[in-house]
């Protein structure tokens, strides 16, 4: 398995991409960007995990079923961005986000999902 880090200022983003998942994407034709999209979905049709729930110092978020085109994390309380990802993620990798240096609260992670029109939202609660 390899692991990349990507560093952005407050966060560190780590993407853990196994070997079948980047053989997977690598070996999709230019055709597979014609599939009509899926108007909206549920977090359980998505096949995506979001742990641990409540967040000590990582957030894990983990799509079984799609690629994640990109990530975002508000502040549910003042609706700031806290946390942004425009880096396509395959269908099975793991990102890691740390949230040690946020505050504790609830936050809104939003997941635009290749083939879906509208992003998954969950809430995720940092103690």
């Amino acid at each position: 398995m390899k692991s990349y880090k990507i560093i952005l200022p407050l966060v560190v983003l780590t993407v853990l991409f196994s070997a079948y998942g980047l053989a997977q994407t690598a070996a999709l034709p230019a055709e597979a960007d014609n599939v009509p999209q899926k108007a909206e979905i549920s977090l359980s049709e998505a096949g995506l995990k979001f742990y641990p729930n409540p967040i000590d110092t990582e957030l894990r978020v983990v799509s079984a079923k799609y690629d994640i085109n990109r990530l975002t994390i508000y502040n549910s309380a003042s609706g700031e961005l806290v946390f942004s990802c425009f880096v396509p993620i395959p269908q099975g990798a793991s990102i890691i986000i740390n949230m040690s240096a946020r505050t504790n609260g609830y936050y809104v992670v939003r997941v635009w999902l290749k083939d879906v029109k509208k992003p998954v939202s969950c809430s995720v609660y940092k103690t």
